[in-house]
């Protein structure tokens, strides 16, 4: 719920057809992680891997893919923006897998 407050903060909206998923032997697996205001419930154990990864509109929530099947656009053509982080779940709290690490090396910048 917390994604979708912020995206309603700003005026936006939250895609519904898509969500997080899980990472293990198969790359699309559960748990599923919706981006949008729900009632669902989910322990979060050590070990556990997915993907955050919502799609913000500029109007509309409603997307389908082009032929190519991969281009995704909403269906009144406003803009939209997807991210996408990888969070591993550990004893002590979470690590997100997809931050580059930090460097003080002036080359890195």
């Amino acid at each position: 719920n917390v994604i979708h407050d912020v995206v309603d903060s700003y005026g936006y909206g939250t895609v519904r057809k898509y969500r997080g998923h899980g990472i293990c032997e198969v790359f699309h697996c559960a748990p599923y992680v919706k981006h949008y205001r729900n009632n669902d419930s989910l322990e979060l154990k050590p070990g556990m891997i997915f993907t955050i990864e919502p799609m913000v509109t500029e109007f509309s929530d409603e997307c389908y893919e082009w032929n190519d099947d991969w281009t995704v656009v909403t269906k009144d053509l406003g803009r939209a923006a997807q991210f996408e982080h990888t969070v591993l779940i550990k004893h002590d709290g979470v690590e997100i897998l997809t931050v580059p690490p930090f460097s003080d090396d002036e080359n890195d910048k």
